[in-house]
């Protein structure tokens, strides 16, 4: 895979890993690291690029998504630019440790799913290496007052979870396992609409999931 401004141009990045992505290379104008501090260890425009490949193959995904462990159990609130995922994150910090708020790992083992933090935040700089165990995923929608609505219908499920995975440069080896994983997910974890105001009355309704 390689990164580039356009497909006019020559890659002014060049990452190869062999199948497993247990060992690669990486080739960069060597300018751009004697400058130092680099945010990210391609040079790509994010290390997600490479990691959602490796997730893959480990039955894992990165969702656009802020997440936080309360009581032992992890929650992610889904949702693209400006849904209130770090708006949530705010009103939930007192109550909870904050993973990340605009890019989380989902990832299955063999006790089931679990959610990891991540370095890539976005308003908050909050973040943990932490992870718990996945009790619900809740797609954010900013509304008058504060209640849960369950999602029953799978395919809604599934069509709203892939709208917020992260894509890599994507192959069909990666939409295979992705499909797979997520299928996986929307069966296994409990899926709701979140609809909340800035009261913060929310932390109410989501103690009915704890």
């Amino acid at each position: 895979m390689s990164s580039s401004v356009d497909d006019s141009h020559e890659p002014d990045s060049v990452a190869i890993f062999d199948e497993g992505y247990k060992q690669g290379s990486i080739y960069c104008n060597p300018t751009v690291y004697e400058r130092g501090e680099l945010q990210s260890l391609t040079t790509l425009t994010s290390d997600q690029v490479l990691l959602a490949h490796v997730l893959s193959s480990r039955q894992g995904c990165f969702v656009h998504a802020s997440g936080i462990v309360i009581d032992g159990q992890g929650f992610l609130f889904v949702g693209h630019s400006e849904a209130g995922k770090s708006t949530m994150l705010k009103m939930l910090r007192n109550h909870g440790e904050i993973l990340c708020d605009d890019r989380i790992i989902v990832r299955r083992w063999p006790e089931g799913f679990r959610i990891h933090g991540t370095w890539s935040h976005g308003e908050l700089p909050d973040v943990s290496p932490a992870s718990a165990p996945l009790r619900a995923i809740l797609f954010l929608e900013k509304a008058l007052d504060n209640q849960l609505i369950p999602i029953e219908d799978n395919k809604e499920k599934l069509g709203l979870l892939l709208s917020h995975v992260v894509k890599p440069m994507v192959t069909a080896d990666w939409w295979e396992k992705t499909l797979d994983l997520a299928e996986k997910i929307v069966h296994e974890v409990p899926i709701y609409r979140l609809q909340f105001d800035k009261s913060g009355q929310v932390v109410e309704v989501l103690k009915q999931l704890t």
